[in-house]
């Protein structure tokens, strides 16, 4: 049985709604994560079948209600189906705040290159960041994964850095990580304010 969140978080853009899974999201979920081909890049968290498919949303939503992640929903406005995902999970607290450690995201085929991901990623780290008591938010992507970087490029991530090859379609590839610091988000946001 998929519980019900205890704590309902809903962020807004000009064009998308970013909200907690609910139940109904189950057919739409299952369709962007069989999809082999989009999630190429994230072979870990593919399901094979509806059942694997719940399970999985069952953990999405039983994290986010656990206080464990902040994992949404991305919908457009003025239509309830998911199509995509965006999230980060809580590391760390540390004196100065949470790690939000990994954060990620994926996007249905036919909603890709609008500029939603980066619109997405963007409400969510001014969420983690004004209202999460974030200190850090950390993500990474393969190498050649050039649409996920120009993401996080454009949401303001910095201090790329190589970390360990992994495994990828049969061959040991590379692996980069960025962060955006509190401090970094914040000098930006002032900037954009004024």
């Amino acid at each position: 049985m998929i519980a019900p969140m205890l704590h309902m978080i809903t962020l807004e853009t000009e064009r998308l709604i970013l909200r907690n899974y609910k139940a109904s999201d189950l057919d739409a979920y299952h369709a962007m994560l069989s999809d082999g081909e989009n999630m190429t890049y994230l072979y870990d968290i593919v399901t094979h079948s509806l059942e694997e498919s719940k399970e999985s949303l069952e953990n999405a939503m039983a994290v986010n209600a656990a206080g464990r992640a902040r994992r949404f929903a991305i919908t457009l406005k003025g239509a309830d189906t998911l199509i995509g995902a965006v999230g980060y999970e809580i590391a760390a607290h540390t004196p100065a705040g949470k790690i939000a450690d990994p954060m990620g995201w994926f996007l249905m085929p036919a909603y890709q290159n609008k500029g939603y991901m980066t619109e997405g990623v963007k409400r969510v780290l001014a969420y983690a960041f004004l209202r999460d008591d974030c200190a850090e938010v950390i993500t990474g992507c393969f190498a050649e994964n050039l649409p996920t970087q120009r993401v996080m490029e454009k949401a303001g991530f910095g201090n790329k850095a190589e970390s360990q090859a992994l495994p990828h379609d049969g061959k040991m590839k590379k692996r980069l990580r960025f962060s955006l610091s509190r401090e970094s988000y914040m000098s930006a946001y002032y900037l954009l304010h004024k």
